[in-house]
This record gives C-alpha cells, structure tokens and sequence, in this order.
C-alpha cells in the first residue's frame, strides 16, 4: 500500500498537526532562548550589583543548554540542515541519489534509536537511585530525558522523511530535497 505524499505534508489534517507542532516547538525553544538569557543576566547582576547570584542559576542554564542542544537537534535533523558528505548523492542520477539519501535516513534511524535506548537506560537507572543534582534537587532523570526525547524524536523525523521519500519516489517524483521532511 503506497503512502500518499500529502499526508506527509502540509495537505492533510496530519500534515497541517505536524506544522503546528514543529511551529510551537521552535517558538518554545526560542522562549527557552530567552529564559536563559534572563536568567544570566539576572545572576550576573545580582553578583556584580549586589554580591550574591540567584542560587542554582548555573546548574539551571547548563540543564537547559542541554534541552535546547537536544530539542535543536530535532527540527536541524527535520530540516535536514546536518552535516553530511553529499558529493556523491549530487553527482549520482536522481533515482539513485533518492536511494542514497534513504539509505542515510535508515542510518539516521539507526543510530539514533541506538543512543536513544542507551539513554532510555541511563534515565531508567537515575529514576531508580533518586538521583538529584546537586544545587536545586532536580531528579537527574529530567535533563537526561531531553538526550532520550531528542534523538526519538530524530528517528521520528527521520521516519516520517523517509516515507515521503519513498512515496514520491514510488511515485516518480524526486526525493531527499533540502528541507523536505515530514511536516
């Protein structure tokens, strides 16, 4: 059964679910952005003004530093901004390159699910100890999640890439454009 293209896209009721999540998700994001700034500045000048810094400040900005590194890491992996060596996909016919760029998808998938169960692990083992940190007792559990949530949600992306690559493919169309993915 092939998949329709559109579903994947902006032309159905998942695609347009798809668009409005990966809007909120960047707004949130840049709301992070700002916090964070907030915060730093506010520490700053409670230290240099006053002589004391808001307690945990620096242990709060390295835990959402590691959300946002992680939750940027979706929506450059959606876009498909990556890294990657392209030389040969650009060089190869246009059915060949939709493959070798399927074939990184599933690469993609691959690694991605691998470090997100070895993640799954790791927050599974500091749920269990309680482990907190050590500034503002937060279960360690939570700024690990965001490695965990992160990289399933790469392979989600990746997934949803990879269908409509293969559905436009089926379809005679040309895949693995620059930012064509799965929203």
């Amino acid at each position: 059964m092939a998949i329709k293209t559109s579903v994947l896209t902006g032309n159905s009721r998942l695609g347009r679910g798809l668009a409005r999540a990966d809007r909120l998700g960047r707004a949130l994001l840049g709301v992070l952005v700002l916090a964070m700034v907030l915060l730093n500045v506010g520490s700053s000048a409670g230290r240099y003004l006053f002589g004391r810094a808001i307690p945990g400040s620096d242990e709060l900005l390295v835990f959402a530093m590691v959300w946002l590194v992680f939750m940027g890491a979706v929506f450059v992996t959606k876009d498909r901004g990556h890294l990657g060596f392209d030389l040969l996909r650009k060089a190869a016919p246009p059915r060949l390159a939709a493959l070798l760029a399927m074939a990184t998808d599933l690469a993609i998938m691959l690694l991605a699910g691998y470090v997100g169960y070895q993640s799954w692990q790791v927050v599974g083992k500091f749920a269990q100890i309680g482990q907190r940190s050590m500034a503002v007792g937060i279960p360690m559990s939570i700024p690990h999640s965001a490695i965990l949530l992160g990289f399933a949600l790469i392979v989600l992306v990746t997934l949803f890439a990879f269908l409509r690559d293969a559905a436009t493919l089926i379809g005679g169309g040309i895949p693995g454009g620059k930012g064509q993915t799965g929203s």
